[in-house]
Formats: C-alpha cells, sequence, structure tokens
C-alpha cells in the first residue's frame, strides 16, 4: 500500500488514507482546544482564598 505511486492506489487505499487524515486533523485540533483552556481551567480549581490574595 504505501510503496505504490499516489495514482496507482485502489480506492480502498485511497479511503484509508483519508481516514488515518482526518482522525490526525481532528486530535490535533480538539489538543489546540485543550491547550488554550488549561490556565483557565487551573485558576478555576483553586479555592477562593487563593484567588484573591
Amino acid at each position: 500500500m504505501f510503496s505504490k505511486p499516489l495514482s496507482q492506489r485502489s480506492k480502498l487505499d485511497k479511503a484509508i488514507v483519508a481516514s488515518v487524515a482526518a482522525m490526525l486533523a481532528m486530535n490535533v485540533f480538539v489538543l489546540a482546544q485543550q491547550l488554550d483552556r488549561a490556565p483557565v481551567l487551573a485558576s478555576a480549581d483553586q479555592p477562593a482564598a487563593a484567588q484573591q490574595a
């Protein structure tokens, strides 16, 4: 599957590659969202007295 050029691959091979690429893209998207929200969640977990000090 990986040794053939893209033009010689079957429809199933192309679908497999597209599926794996879509899963990787979704994982990167979700990870980016989690990294963006991490500081907000860390400050929300602290007790109220520690946040005001």
